[in-house]
């Protein structure tokens, strides 16, 4: 295969400044730089067209702010939650090219979670820097042992079990996840290598590294869940792929990913860092490192938008060493 085009410096400087740059203010310089452009120049793209009182209504937006909080999901029976069969079946459709992104020399800008029928990129530089930033903590967690025991907790149909062979080969992955049925049964014959828990059995034992992706915010009662988390790392708790208000109260969002094949809609906290910080050490658990993360969500009516994705590593305190008797 030939090597890629290279990509010309201007527009390398164009993808570098968009992706530090928050959604809603991208498009407020795009606006500014349209309403520049000189009399008579064609514009980028035609306005979509408006509706019509007595036509169609427009779709709700993806991403609303809940103000009832979790008693949304009991109300509304389009809250169907992560448990659905179309979320199995987008897995299951994408999964050859998330292998195929995976392999050896790609860059690590793998995101999987793209409309069926579009191939899994490489070149996201948000994915780039969380599956990056996983494998630094991984290679902390395994300390140059020959083999790293991991709790994947809502880890889908086993996608970090394959990055974590491919970022850190010639250890051997103790690879167990825990997540809704119907995807366990997917997990379990697309990684038979690893175990799969649809319930909190899993959390009878402790592992070296207990992840938490773009998962705890699911969790309505999320300070119990990262708990119980907590007293399974016998010695890291990544929680990362988490939205984070740094100016408000944690409160409640709906996401509606319909544009991804999943016919459902759920509920996510958006989690105030400093509540979070506090949830681990009151685990018992000290904060290692913050993570910065390129994404951020836009939740219509939300008392603070956009709001940021950021991780956290926990680990265990190391007991102090007695001073010799002798």
């Amino acid at each position: 295969m030939s090597d890629p085009a290279p990509v010309p410096a201007a527009a390398r400087i164009r993808l570098l400044v968009k992706s530090v740059t928050p959604p809603f203010l991208w498009q407020l310089l795009k606006r500014a730089k349209d309403a520049a452009r000189p009399a008579g120049a064609p514009p980028a793209a035609a306005a979509p067209p408006q509706p019509q009182e007595d036509g169609p209504r427009p779709r709700p937006p993806e991403w609303e702010y809940v103000p009832e909080g979790w008693a949304r999901q009991a109300s509304d029976p389009r809250v169907k939650g992560w448990d659905v069969n179309a979320i199995a079946a987008s897995y299951r459709a994408k999964w050859p090219a998330f292998v195929r992104a995976l392999e050896p020399p790609r860059p690590l800008g793998i995101a999987h979670e793209v409309p069926v029928g579009v191939e899994v990129p490489n070149d996201d530089r948000a994915a780039h820097n969380t599956l990056v930033s996983y494998a630094y903590v991984l290679a902390l967690a395994a300390g140059g042992r020959p083999q790293v025991s991991l709790l994947d907790w809502g880890g889908g149909s086993g996608h970090y079990y394959l990055v974590s062979k491919s970022v850190l080969p010639g250890v051997e992955i103790d690879y167990h996840c825990k997540d809704v049925p119907k995807l366990c049964a997917l997990g379990r014959e697309l990684v038979p290598e690893g175990r799969f828990y649809d319930d909190e059995s899993c959390l009878e034992r402790t592992y070296d590294l207990v992840l938490a992706s773009g998962s705890l915010q699911y969790s309505a009662p999320w300070q119990e869940t990262l708990a119980r988390l907590a007293a399974a790392a016998a010695r890291y708790l990544f929680v990362t792929r988490l939205p984070i208000a740094l100016d408000t109260d944690s409160f409640v969002v709906v996401q509606r990913p319909y544009a991804y094949g999943y016919e459902t809609e759920y509920l996510g906290w958006v989690l105030n860092r400093g509540e979070v910080i506090a949830a681990g050490e009151a685990a018992g658990l000290e904060l290692a490192r913050e993570f910065l993360m390129s994404a951020w969500l836009s939740a219509e009516g939300a008392p603070e938008v956009p709001v940021e994705y950021r991780g956290y590593l926990f680990r265990r305190p190391e007991r102090p060493r007695h001073a010799s008797t002798r």
